[in-house]
C-alpha cells in the first residue's frame, strides 16, 4: 500500500503513456497505482482502457463490468461509455448502443449520442466528401479505393500491431516510395471504420469533416508522408 499522492502520480504518468500510444507501459503504471490505492476510480477505469487498447477485450470487459454500480445506484458516464466501446470491439453493437445512450443521458455534453447512419447513408456522406477532395487526391482515390468496415478487428491488428480498436481509418498496402523498390503484390486500400467515425462528431457535418481528415491522413500514408509531415498539415 502507498499514499493517495503516490497513486495519483502513477495515474498521471500512465495517462501520459496512453496519450503517447504506449499502452503496455500505461497498463503497468495503472496496476502499480492500484497497489498503492485499490479504490482509485481513475486508475481502475484507466486500467480497463489500457486493456481495451491492447486488444485484450475479454479481460477489459470483465474488468469494466466489475465496476458497475449496484442496481439501485446510477451509473458513471465514463464507465458506461468505456464499457460501450469495449462491447463494440467485441462485436456486441446493440448492447454497446444501449450504453452509449446511457452515457449520453448521464453527461450529454461530454458524451453526445453517436451520429448513427445506415450503410447507404454513410456511403452517401463519404461520396460527398470524396467529391470535395483536391483533384490530386481524387486521382489517387481512383487507384486506391476506399472500403468501409464497421470496426477494426483483432485480425487487422495482427497485421498492423500499431492500431487500436479506436482508430478511424487505416491504409493497407505499400506507399508509392516503397513500391519502387519492393512492391507488395497485394492491392492497396484505405479502410474507414464507420462506428468509430460516427462517434467522432456531434453532427453529420462534423462526422463528414472527420471523414475528410481521415481520408487525407490515410492517403498521405500512401503518398509516403510521415506522421510528423501530416501533423504539420493538421492531418494527424
Amino acid at each position: 500500500m502507498g499514499t493517495p499522492d503516490e497513486a495519483e502520480e502513477l495515474v498521471q504518468e500512465g495517462e501520459e503513456a496512453l496519450e503517447e500510444g504506449e499502452y503496455e507501459e500505461a497498463l503497468i503504471l495503472f496496476e502499480r497505482a492500484l497497489t498503492k490505492d485499490p479504490e482509485h476510480w481513475g486508475a481502475s477505469l484507466d486500467q480497463c482502457e489500457a486493456l481495451h487498447l491492447l486488444w485484450r477485450t475479454d479481460e477489459a470487459l470483465t474488468a469494466i463490468q466489475a465496476l458497475q454500480p449496484p442496481a439501485d445506484e446510477e451509473d458513471d458516464a465514463d464507465r458506461a461509455d468505456l464499457e460501450a466501446r469495449i462491447l463494440e470491439a467485441a462485436g456486441e453493437f446493440t448492447a454497446a448502443d444501449v450504453l452509449f445512450e446511457e452515457a449520453s443521458r448521464l453527461d450529454p455534453e461530454n458524451f453526445p449520442r453517436p451520429v448513427r447512419a445506415t450503410q447507404d447513408d454513410f456511403r452517401a456522406i463519404l461520396d460527398d466528401v470524396l467529391r470535395s477532395l483536391p483533384k490530386k487526391i481524387r486521382e489517387v482515390v481512383a487507384r486506391v479505393p476506399v472500403t468501409v468496415e464497421p470496426k477494426p478487428t483483432p485480425e487487422m491488428a495482427d497485421q498492423a500491431p500499431h492500431i487500436s480498436p479506436e482508430i478511424l481509418g487505416l491504409f493497407v498496402g505499400t506507399s508509392i516510395g516503397d513500391k519502387v523498390g519492393a512492391p507488395s503484390g497485394f492491392p492497396d486500400v484505405v479502410l474507414l471504420f464507420q462506428r468509430n467515425l460516427e462517434r467522432s462528431g456531434k453532427s453529420r457535418a462534423e462526422v463528414a469533416k472527420e471523414i475528410r481528415i481521415t481520408l487525407l491522413h490515410e492517403y498521405g500514408h500512401y503518398l509516403g508522408f510521415e506522421e510528423e509531415d501530416m501533423e504539420g498539415l493538421g492531418l494527424a
